[in-house]
């Protein structure tokens, strides 16, 4: 996992540096927080609890800039 600053649709950059993951799990737990953005529409900052694609159970922690703008800062196995 790489680590560097990300900025938002806005120009505004994320308080922490971003987690990169690959392209498959990135775009399945984007898709997922989308999906239930409701449950995170008024947290700057969230987690979100997945299957990553190897199977092993993860949680994410995001900022959260809006909808379908965020920036994954960790991942942590559970």
């Amino acid at each position: 996992m790489k680590y560097t600053i990300k900025f938002d649709s806005n120009g505004i950059p994320f308080d922490f540096p971003t987690c990169y993951l690959d392209h498959a799990e990135y775009a399945k737990i984007i898709s997922e927080i989308n999906t239930n953005y409701a449950l995170y529409r008024s947290k700057p900052f969230a987690m979100h609890y997945s299957v990553g694609i190897d199977g092993c159970y993860y949680v994410y922690f995001f900022e959260n800039h809006g909808y379908n703008d965020y920036n994954i800062t960790e991942r942590y196995e559970i």
